[in-house]
């Protein structure tokens, strides 16, 4: 019997160790697919924890000395986790330690809920603490997925500021740790619609938003226009492309500057020229993962309106 139990914790925790040390690379909504993953914790720990207590010696008694000592072996092997996958490429998260300990408590207060015959108040409070709990750890993955849903319903609009399941798209970037960027929902200008993103670029570098395209395909468009209101004085705003390749260096994304008046200004970039953006090959239309819309190196704080992004077919 103590082979068996032994067999089943060695498993379980080869299994938990490679998912936790493993290699994940997610390109396209990564935020989506880090919340799931968060929340991926609740049941792997739930599960370390029932193994943990099946598997614990006859001798250990009371039940609450064996749930207590189940709970902090679970929850030290999640604290233990979160402490070295720094050393494998994975990145500390106290919040996925937390919903280890979740896990962890529903696992052992369910087993101890169901054990009680007849008592269904025990099982139904255990029900509803558990689809709580579920409820509010899925939420962010939630709020994300509306706006992966939101440019499924809507492309080749890339933002119309309609709708708060954009902003989960167009996320602002850049400035400095005291003046970072700022980009919210505005009434006060739009081009077309009541609503434009106001974008209050932080003072510092590269300072505005970037918008999460999904790998989409572009080839069948002819442009990429973009609507832009500038209340001050005249200045320099780029507009940046990437693909599914490696786009770090200058030379392996597409980036142009566009000299602002002040008022509106229609930005119009012909897909032809985002091909060629790049010094030695050509951009992939099929898969354009970043579009990021924002002001240069150690530039002060700037003001400005973006409204009616969108691709331009080829037979407007």
């Amino acid at each position: 019997m103590m082979f068996r139990k032994s067999i089943v914790l060695a498993v379980t925790l080869a299994v938990l160790t490679a998912a936790c040390f493993g290699p994940v690379r997610v390109r396209v909504d990564a935020r989506f697919w880090g919340h799931v993953f968060d929340v991926g914790h609740i049941p792997m720990w739930a599960w370390l924890a029932a193994v943990l207590l099946y598997a614990l010696p006859e001798r250990v008694q009371p039940t609450t000395r064996r749930n207590a000592l189940a709970f902090a072996l679970a929850f030290g092997f999640a604290v233990a986790v979160e402490l070295l996958q720094p050393f494998f490429g994975r990145s500390r998260s106290l919040g996925d330690a937390v919903n280890g300990a979740i896990g962890t408590g529903l696992a052992l207060t369910g087993i101890a809920a169901w054990r009680r015959s007849g008592k269904w108040l025990w099982r139904g409070g255990h029900a509803v603490a558990l689809a709580v709990a579920l409820t509010v750890a899925l939420w962010p993955a939630y709020e994300e997925w509306r706006g992966i849903r939101w440019r499924q319903a809507n492309f080749p609009s890339l933002g119309d500021f309609e709708h708060e399941a954009e902003l989960k798209l167009w996320r602002p970037q850049g400035g400095s740790r005291g003046h970072p960027t700022n980009a919210t929902l505005t009434r006060a200008r739009a081009s077309t619609g009541e609503q434009s993103l106001r974008v209050a670029g932080g003072a510092g570098d590269w300072a505005g938003v970037n918008y999460s395209a999904g790998d989409k395909d572009w080839t069948p468009f002819r442009a990429l226009v973009l609507e832009v209101f500038n209340p001050r004085e005249p200045f320099t705003l780029f507009v940046r492309l990437d693909d599914d390749q490696d786009a770090a260096k200058l030379a392996e994304r597409f980036e142009r500057g566009f000299e602002l008046t002040r008022g509106w200004n229609r930005l119009r970039v012909p897909t032809v020229e985002i091909e060629r953006g790049p010094k030695g090959r050509r951009l992939n239309l099929k898969s354009i993962r970043r579009v990021a819309v924002f002001t240069g190196d150690g530039e002060p704080q700037r003001f400005w309106f973006l409204d009616n992004v969108h691709l331009e077919a080829k037979d407007d």
